[in-house]
């Protein structure tokens, strides 16, 4: 049966590999964003600075949204952020994830597909995992049926017209050795490729039926 679903955040790493696995099926696929993508003239496109996510019009019919949305941060920013960074990292990872959650619930949405991070606590004293564990919190109680929770580690691949930093790559090739001695419940931690989130979120949401379902690198792996 086909569905109508609203993609958010498609010019990102997950989002950009959500969006090639489902341009495969036969949904008709929305996708919201700041800036118009490169993609088939099929597929609809809502460009729309997010601040002004409450002016769209909601007799659009979504049946469900992939949020894949984040602002963008360093290394070190995972651990750390500044004080003075710190609003326009909640305004993106919490208001308006919240905004598009609200917004496709009130075109009809009833399964939600969240692009979140491993560690996420509300409770955390880390800055980054505290907001994503609020955001989750958050989204359980806009009245979605289905919720896939996706928690990955650090995502591997390369973002269209962008270059990876060098400290990134060093970065990566030194976990990506330690990730083989990550066994058990270790495993959670280790990197993975986004186009392996994108496919593993896309199936948990075909395949499960209502409630809240984490996934994470031990689910991943398999695709």
């Amino acid at each position: 049966m086909s569905k109508k679903i609203l993609i958010v955040g498609a010019s990102g790493l997950v989002g950009g590999e959500i969006l090639e696995n489902l341009k495969t099926t036969n949904n008709e696929l929305i996708l919201l964003s700041r800036k118009k993508l490169l993609c088939e003239n099929s597929i609809n496109q809502i460009v729309i600075d997010f601040e002004d996510i409450d002016s769209l019009d909601t007799n659009l019919k979504i049946d469900e949204i992939y949020i894949g949305i984040g602002h963008k941060l360093s290394l070190s920013e995972l651990i750390y952020i500044k004080k003075n960074n710190r609003k326009s990292f909640v305004n993106v990872d919490f208001n308006y994830i919240k905004k598009v959650a609200e917004f496709a619930k009130n075109c009809g949405a009833n399964s939600l597909g969240l692009i979140s991070a491993i560690g996420a606590n509300s409770k955390s004293f880390n800055t980054y995992l505290k907001v994503k564990g609020d955001i989750e919190q958050e989204i359980k109680l806009v009245g979605y049926k289905k919720i896939i929770i996706a928690h990955p580690s650090h995502l591997l691949g390369k973002r269209a017209g962008e270059d990876i930093a060098m400290n990134v790559k060093v970065f990566e090739k030194i976990t990506n050795f330690f990730g083989f001695l990550m066994i058990g419940s270790l495993q959670k931690f280790k990197n993975v490729e986004a186009k392996k989130v994108a496919k593993a979120i896309i199936s948990k949401m075909d395949s499960v039926e209502e409630g809240i379902h984490y996934i994470d690198y031990r689910y991943f792996k398999n695709f």
